[in-house]
């Protein structure tokens, strides 16, 4: 039996939200330590974040990206240093990394970084956006509003950071309101460092985010809680589809929608109304169609988590009344 591809984690998060501690933490571990390499993204030329890590790394392979932030101008620097990463330790002879960690800087938009790893898909690396929401300083009410929903839109998981440092009334209150911003994201919400890092980057629920269930979207006691400019819209399935006909319907959401849309996940008939397949996407970046085993009963429908968008804007997007629209604010 092969073993699983190696994880590529793009850790993202707003300055100051404890990217830096929650990698510590990691690493800490030593066999996390040495199945682990780590690229720091730093905006300009002191390393400061790749100085602290060494400090726990433990001999976990290290590269830094010192000359700008990694969505905007290092594709191919980042492309080269991974490459460079997985073949020198296959020439070690060492089993792969079971993840590498790209830290971003807090200007960082996982959107952005998806597009630039493009030219590795060769490579088979399983991708994974972590995300650290700091409960402490909520950021969505800030000017830095667009980033921060780009990241948490995005997210695969949501770690919750500085929880020490609030009352348990708003730790719940800051839970709640990730989990209606983006439903499709796990969130960690663990009480020491270690805990957060063992769930944040653990492997064992990375399969389980393909089993999911839509959202009944019955959350109007608490609509308050939604952020009004993040909204996430849910379209259930009537009748029979057609693969290629879902297949534009989607591209054609996705380019009406273009940069306000974070994150979609679908699940729809496979060709020839064969199986159910997976779609996903981060931002308008597309993962590969994945094909569900045949006993999966979830329903038929897709998600799509999107900023500054109304319920008009996806209402026209009907496929001839195939197509039930639902929102958390509705």
């Amino acid at each position: 039996m092969s073993a699983p591809a190696t994880q590529f984690v793009v850790l993202a998060g707003m300055l100051g939200s404890g990217k830096t501690t929650l990698l510590e933490a990691l690493l800490r571990d030593d066999a996390a330590a040495t199945s682990t390499a780590v690229i720091v993204n730093e905006v300009g030329a002191i390393n400061i974040d790749g100085a602290v890590l060494s400090e726990s790394a433990r001999g976990t392979p290290m590269a830094t990206l010192s000359n700008g932030c990694v969505c905007c101008s290092l594709t191919n620097d980042l492309v080269t240093t991974i490459e460079d990463l997985v073949d020198t330790r296959t020439r070690s002879g060492l089993p792969a990394f079971e993840r590498i960690v790209l830290e971003c800087s807090g200007l960082s938009r996982p959107g952005q970084v998806m597009q630039s790893l493009n030219p590795l898909c060769g490579m088979g690396l399983r991708i994974r956006i972590v995300v650290t929401y700091d409960c402490s300083r909520p950021p969505l009410d800030t000017d830095d509003f667009d980033t921060v929903a780009a990241q948490l839109g995005a997210a695969h998981t949501i770690t919750l950071t500085k929880t020490d440092l609030i009352s348990a009334q708003q730790r719940r209150r800051e839970h709640a309101l990730m989990e209606k911003l983006n439903p499709l994201a796990r969130i960690v919400d663990a009480d020491t460092a270690e805990a957060r890092a063992r769930e944040a980057f653990s492997d064992t629920h990375v399969g389980q985010s393909f089993d999911w269930t839509v959202p009944a979207m019955q959350y109007s006691s608490h609509r308050a809680l939604l952020h009004p400019r993040v909204r996430v819209f849910c379209a259930r399935f009537r009748g029979p589809l057609e693969w290629e006909q879902t297949l534009d319907w989607i591209e054609n959401i996705s380019g009406a929608i273009g940069e306000r849309l974070l994150r979609m996940k679908a699940i729809v008939p496979g060709p020839g109304g064969s199986g159910r397949v997976l779609l996903q996407s981060v931002g308008t970046t597309f993962a590969q169609p994945r094909r569900l085993a045949a006993a999966n009963d979830t329903d038929m429908a897709a998600i799509f988590i999107v900023r500054d968008c109304a319920m008009q804007d996806f209402e026209d997007f009907g496929m001839n009344g195939s197509v039930r629209w639902t929102s958390l604010q509705s």
